[in-house]
């Protein structure tokens, strides 16, 4: 913007000085004062306009990554409660294999046990 400001001024000045040697009707003071003014307004109206272009680009590349890592979020969160349904679900078969040979073991041992008391009952 500095740079365009540079070049407004400088093409005044040169035409300035090129108005000088010709003995042409003069501008008043406040009427290049006025034209400066404005090709400066409009320099300015045009680097206005880009910035605004540029924040509304990056509020819509800004928005569309929220929406992203909010759909990644979901996803994780998905996988997450799919790995603890799992788990949970290994935990209770391993507790259930386990209840059911504890008790198998607890059977089978009732058995030995009530053999063992017959063999050593004294017979009658």
């Amino acid at each position: 913007m500095a740079g365009r400001i540079s070049v407004v001024l400088i093409a005044v000045v040169g035409m300035s000085l090129a108005g000088c040697g010709q003995p042409q009707q003069q501008e008043a003071p406040n009427e290049k004062q006025a034209r400066l003014l404005a090709a400066q307004s409009a320099d300015l109206q045009r680097a206005l306009a880009a910035r605004d272009a540029e924040i509304a680009t990056l509020r819509r590349t800004h928005a569309q990554d929220l929406q992203q890592r909010d759909a990644e979020l979901a996803q994780c969160r998905a996988r997450i409660e799919a790995l603890q349904r799992e788990v949970d679900r290994g935990i209770a078969e391993r507790v259930g294999s386990l209840a059911t040979a504890v008790m198998e073991d607890n059977a089978r041992l009732r058995r030995e046990i009530e053999q063992l008391k017959r063999q050593i009952e004294p017979k009658n």
